[in-house]
């Protein structure tokens, strides 16, 4: 008679992620988290923003209050603007030109910021999901919101042949006129 003997179950042997080896891991979460998740305080400020002139107080009541250096851009209060929505439509028209070749980027440096102006000149040519000179893209809708007085934060939809493309902007009113300092091709 034949006795058989069990192995004990130890620990599994460590293994190493190698060419041949499968390596498990946690996928990351990909939903918004709730209202009382978010943390206390969000910053939309890159590092090399400055914080807005503004008190803290509700949005509809926000105004101007820090004092500016007279020989830089003078903010501007948002009934001394032009209407946003016009504006917007205008400026994407122009950037659609501007990276179809159609149009020169310095006409647009006085609605710019001046590293916006720069991204465009750099990228001038490599962006062909707006379009080629002979088909560029067409403006499909525009969405504006206004965060705080002089500020506009505004999303558009661009039809590019058979495909949709967005572009997210924003603007700040500066020596009286709108100057895009955001912006983003998706």
């Amino acid at each position: 008679m034949s006795t058989a003997t069990a192995a004990t179950p130890g620990p599994a042997p460590e293994s190493k992620p190698g060419p041949g080896r499968i390596q498990l891991r946690p996928a990351p979460v990909r939903e918004p988290p709730f209202d009382d998740e978010r943390p206390r305080r969000l910053s939309v400020i890159g590092r090399y923003d400055r914080p807005l002139p503004f008190d803290r107080v509700p949005p509809s009541q926000l105004r101007l209050t820090r004092t500016v250096d007279p020989f830089e851009p003078q903010p501007t209060a948002r009934d001394q603007l032009p209407d946003p929505e016009l504006f917007i439509r205008r400026f994407l028209i122009a950037v659609v030109e501007v990276v179809t070749g159609r149009r020169s980027v310095s006409q647009l440096a006085p609605y710019t910021s001046p590293s916006l102006q720069a991204g465009l000149a750099r990228d001038v040519g490599h962006l062909d999901r707006l379009g080629t000179a002979r088909r560029p893209a067409v403006l499909h809708s525009v969405h504006c919101r206004e965060p705080a007085d002089g500020v506009i934060e505004a999303a558009a939809v661009l039809r590019c042949g058979p495909r949709y493309r967005a572009i997210a902007l924003r603007l700040e009113g500066l020596d009286g006129r709108w100057r895009c300092i955001r912006l983003q091709i998706g």
